[in-house]
């Protein structure tokens, strides 16, 4: 899930300067209002009539470290759960989804009074799975607006609602003997993700100090590794990967949805959204001494306020403008970026991962565990890569070449060791590289494309258009998700282990955009994005 590391404005320059390091945020309010003095003349002749009344940090600050207090990681880790309804409905559909497709058969005869053929009941079921992807992309297009309606933290609340009403669907549908209850609740919880989606990253990049963005910020995304792990054991044959039990796999979604309704109270809301969308100052203020451990929150509380007044002064773009002008190369590369997630093929991954370990030779309860195995190295890997996005040696773009490249050869390889294990038991050993191969392709995905899409977008594009650019692209992102989702199961069934070969295309494709036109990000100011932007186009 993206989050934003560029929140602080650039003002025009007419000279070099040497960093000035700042001791603590005393120092930075005098800093500024020296440089309001010195620099006032020059900045009235370079700012336009609509920024005039704003202020900005230079870039060349070196800003105080801020601390990880107890309010501030409570804080986070209480928001970040909201993610852990998206990775756990990824997940939980896996195990389970033979037992819910037989008893959607018998479901349909007792509704309807008609057989339903099993090529039927697997679509049903592929609905069902599928579903779950155009809730999100509802909500994702929401996100925004209901953050500035009713709050972050208050969308968050109410989207709990929403969870617990998708729980008791879903929780419910086999003792009523419906399963359109199960497509209904799948939906919502759909809907509830896609607007966890927008609002959790908005939320932590809104609290956090920049020093700490990058690793508040990749909570979510670990929540979702946590949640598809836990969701893939309870689906194991011997707790509640049963005819009778499977009811409670997707009951649980009540479990996170109470936990954080409960604790949701406890945090303060974003001083962002209280002083730029509200216009309270006092509130943000207290908000912010709470988060920072501090009574010395003053330059922070007047940067706040120079933000909210620059971001004020420029004409937000909308949707349409977004597909315009300067807007339309970096659009079309976040995009891109987020296709080059969805159609990869890890959500296949994800939601067929038994089917998958099934088809590659392994018997009775091995295949849940192989999958098992899967989302732990995804679980391991995933903070692994939070270590590796943030090292000096690495960017975003060396990070997306090397996963996408991982995954595009993991792919080709699983086609043939899928292939040869079908040639009869001399080829045994071919359906343990199979399992082997899908493993590397997880981790090649947690490397880089992952991760990476989500705060990508944040990066290259300033404040005023960041809205409704993370809106299309999480659209996108959900649009995919629905496409692969909805029609790999009728391909498999087609196909077989060849239908592999779609992802491989589609991923020597986009290692190609890559490495053509991706800029690199990391570390770098909007003006200089921009500028390679122009390079690359």
């Amino acid at each position: 899930m993206g989050v934003n590391d560029h929140d602080v404005t650039v003002p025009l320059q007419t000279e070099q300067r040497a960093p000035v390091e700042l001791k603590n945020f005393k120092d930075l309010k005098m800093f500024a209002e020296e440089e309001t003095t010195t620099t006032s003349s020059s900045l009235r002749n370079s700012e336009t009539e609509s920024s005039k009344t704003a202020r900005s940090v230079p870039e060349e600050i070196i800003f105080p470290e801020g601390r990880l207090t107890k309010c501030l990681a409570f804080s986070a880790v209480v928001i970040a759960l909201a993610s852990f309804q998206f990775g756990y409905h990824i997940g939980c559909v896996n195990a389970p989804g033979g037992l819910i497709t037989e008893w959607i058969i018998g479901s349909h005869k007792d509704l309807f009074g008609k057989e339903l053929t099993r090529e039927n009941a697997d679509l049903a079921w592929s609905v069902a799975v599928s579903v779950f992807a155009v809730g999100g992309m509802a909500g994702g297009l929401l996100s925004g607006w209901l953050a500035d309606k009713v709050g972050r933290r208050g969308a968050l609340f109410y989207n709990n609602i929403l969870a617990l009403a998708a729980a008791a669907l879903m929780g419910l549908a086999k003792s009523v003997g419906a399963y359109p209850m199960i497509i209904l609740g799948r939906l919502i919880i759909g809907f509830n993700c896609g607007l966890s989606s927008g609002l959790v990253p908005m939320y932590l990049t809104e609290i956090s100090p920049v020093n700490l963005r990058g690793m508040l910020g990749s909570l979510p995304q670990l929540c979702v590794t946590i949640a598809i792990l836990v969701s893939q054991i309870f689906g194991l044959p011997h707790l509640l990967g049963t005819e009778d039990r499977w009811p409670l796999i997707l009951a649980f979604t009540v479990v996170p949805a109470v936990l954080q309704l409960s604790l949701l109270l406890l945090c303060p809301e974003s001083p962002k959204y209280t002083m730029g969308v509200r216009g309270l100052k006092q509130e943000a203020e207290n908000a912010l001494k709470k988060l920072r451990g501090t009574d010395d929150v003053a330059a922070e509380i007047q940067a706040m306020e120079d933000e909210a007044a620059a971001v004020q002064g420029q004409a937000k773009p909308t949707m349409g403008d977004m597909f315009k002008g300067a807007l339309l190369w970096p659009m079309s590369i976040a995009i891109m970026m987020m296709l080059a997630q969805q159609l990869s093929g890890i959500n296949v991954a994800m939601f067929y991962s038994t089917v998958i370990f099934r088809g590659a030779g392994l018997t009775g309860n091995e295949p849940f565990y192989a999958t098992i195995g899967m989302g732990a190295v995804n679980v391991i890997m995933t903070l692994i890569s939070v270590w590796l996005v943030d090292h000096p040696k690495f960017g975003r773009r060396s990070l997306l070449l090397a996963g996408l490249t991982g995954m595009f050869f993991s792919t080709l390889l699983l086609v043939g060791a899928l292939t040869l294990q079908n040639q009869g038991p001399d080829y045994k050993w071919a359906s343990y590289s199979a399992i082997v191969l899908v493993l590397l392709f997880v981790i090649s995905f947690a490397t880089g494309p992952g991760a990476i899409p989500w705060f990508f977008v944040s990066e290259i594009f300033d404040s005023s258009a960041r809205g409704s650019a993370n809106s299309i692209a999480v659209m996108v992102n959900w649009a995919a998700n629905l496409l692969v989702g909805l029609t790999f199961l009728p391909i498999n069934n087609l196909l077989g282990q060849f239908s592999f070969f779609i992802f491989s295309g589609f991923l020597a494709f986009f290692i190609f955009y890559t490495w053509k036109f991706v800029p690199e990000t990391k570390g770098k100011s909007i003006d200089q994005i921009q500028a390679e932007f122009e390079k690359r186009k």
